[in-house]
């Protein structure tokens, strides 16, 4: 038997049906990790007056496990502000700054990947089961002698190949759309983070830098 009899009988014997499970099984998982971070990232929006307590280096946040406590903003702004307390120079509390942002990133970014890939990746699986399914019907015509039969058996069978196809168009798109809200969504906070961390190493450090400079130009 040739090789390509042996993956055209291995290919026909798995049926599309897996694909549509395995479809159907991912599309469920994205449903639920999309709202968990639906949740995780509105519990988390910070108000417009914190921000400005956060700028000004008071949180003012009554219960320290409200969820908007568990803020990026509120993280990389107190992590800073405890490395100016420390009395670190400013080259370390920039640094300081960029590895809380990285910190507070990885827990912003949880299943972003995952979402990406599969928008990326699900309708080539559909197109699989696709293929599979219009190999099986070309196959089976060849036990279908009558003209009418094995017309009305080619589109029967192409049309419930195509399901596999639609399936995976269908959980490609939300995946890819809620991927981009939420990839919106972390920039957004990295960007405001470092603008608040960085006001507050420039209320710390700004008025020190000048009076150096002026006194350097001075001697």
């Amino acid at each position: 038997m040739k090789f390509h009899q042996i993956l055209q009988d291995f290919f026909i014997g798995l049926g599309v049906d897996w694909v549509l499970w395995l479809l159907v099984g991912l599309s469920l998982f994205s449903v639920a990790l999309i709202v968990e971070r639906w949740l995780f990232f509105l519990l988390r929006r910070v108000r417009g007056d914190e921000l400005d307590r956060l700028a000004k280096g008071k949180p003012g946040l009554d219960d320290a496990n409200a969820p908007r406590a568990d803020s990026m903003e509120r993280h990389v702004v107190e992590a800073v502000d405890a490395l100016i307390a420390e009395g670190v120079s400013r080259d370390d509390a920039e640094a300081g700054l960029e590895i809380a942002l990285r910190k507070a990133r990885q827990r912003y970014e949880r299943g972003l990947t995952f979402l990406a890939t599969l928008g990326n990746n699900a309708p080539f699986v559909g197109l699989l089961g696709t293929v599979i399914g219009i190999m099986a019907a070309f196959f089976q015509l060849a036990n279908i002698t009558e003209a009418a039969k094995r017309n009305q058996h080619l589109m029967t069978s192409i049309s419930e190949a195509l399901v596999a196809t639609a399936m995976g168009i269908l959980v490609a798109i939300p995946a890819v759309a809620f991927y981009n809200v939420f990839r919106k969504r972390v920039t957004a906070s990295i960007e405001l983070s470092r603008e608040l961390a960085g006001h507050r190493v420039l209320s710390a450090y700004g008025d020190t830098a000048r009076r150096e400079r002026e006194t350097g130009e001075g001697a």
